[in-house]
């Protein structure tokens, strides 16, 4: 056989071999679950089992679902996250599942996919940090929302909060970052203003719970944002949310020889029940004087330290 037919020969069964082999490819991955490897310690954590996980969500999606559970909690709703922050390796995970829904029908169910998983990308919701999955449920203990549908009324309540349904029918559960309604300021009006104004209140602000943002309720903010470092600008986006909704929950115990925002908020909840004090952020002697003062008037064990029960009366 000349050169020329033998490189011929070759190249023809080289070639013959390549088409059987993109040929039969396709109807392997058909009727086989094959899934990329995944390296990434979150993504190995969530596979695990660990599904919800708030690393490397957004500061806005936190504060959007701390106004989102305080109203869920007013209407005596509960709520149960299934999902939050995707690192890329996952997302690419649930999407090559997702493409083969047969084959790795095991795999759809125990992650509880619906018929829309999104493009695995660094901008897709999950993996940008702007979107949570949770299912919520009335008081009488149905939920008001399924991989199907939402209820107008949880609709409601997450506009109110800052987020939206963008997949009602098609994954419900999904909760997404809004481009409105996370910021409240003058003129704002609703629950969300509600908790708000009851939060200024728990750090030691005297502001009317009426639910609409008006000038008594723009002074605490611009106050508040004062003492604690904050931009002033009466707006309350996610800086000021979630620094608010920390010093409105503390329970962290003070003594003398105490700093920070917690003792400047303990500051002000004493001068507000009467024992006046400056609210510099210094746990000195006239705040333990004042802290005694206070707990004697309470019945609470006169020790001048402030621990959860001190922090309760004080915010009653």
């Amino acid at each position: 056989m000349s050169v020329v037919k033998k490189k011929v020969f070759s190249l023809t069964v080289f070639l013959s071999l390549l088409a059987a082999t993109f040929l039969t490819a396709p109807a392997q991955a058909a009727g086989t679950c094959v899934l990329s490897t995944m390296t990434d310690p979150l993504a190995l954590r969530m596979e695990a089992g660990e599904t919800v996980i708030w690393d490397g969500v957004t500061a806005d999606l936190l504060a959007a679902k701390n106004r989102y559970e305080s109203l869920i909690k007013a209407k005596g709703w509960t709520i149960t996250y299934n999902s939050a922050y995707r690192p890329y390796q996952y997302q690419k995970h649930l999407y090559e599942i997702s493409q083969n829904p047969t084959a790795c029908s095991a795999e759809k169910t125990k992650h509880g996919l619906g018929t829309e998983v999104a493009v695995p990308s660094y901008t897709a919701p999950h993996t940008a940090g702007i979107a949570f999955d949770a299912t919520v449920k009335n008081a009488s203990g149905t939920a008001l929302n399924s991989m199907t549908s939402v209820s107008s009324s949880l609709i409601a309540v997450a506009e109110e909060a800052g987020l939206k349904f963008p997949l009602p029918t098609k994954d419900g559960v999904h909760h997404e970052l809004s481009s409105n309604g996370s910021v409240l300021s003058v003129g704002s009006t609703g629950p969300a203003v509600t908790t708000l104004q009851t939060n200024l209140n728990k750090v030691g602000y005297s502001v009317a719970v009426d639910g609409i943002f008006g000038s008594g309720t723009d002074n605490a903010v611009r106050q508040f944002q004062s003492a604690h470092g904050l931009t002033v600008d009466g707006k309350v986006g996610s800086a000021t949310s979630s620094k608010l909704s920390s010093l409105a929950t503390t329970t962290t115990t003070l003594r003398s020889g105490s700093t920070g925002d917690e003792v400047k908020v303990l500051q002000r909840l004493l001068t507000k029940k009467g024992y006046s004090v400056t609210a510099d952020g210094v746990f000195g002697s006239g705040t333990e004087t004042a802290v005694k003062n206070f707990q004697r008037a309470q019945s609470l064990t006169v020790d001048g330290i402030v621990g959860s029960a001190t922090w309760s009366k004080l915010r009653s």
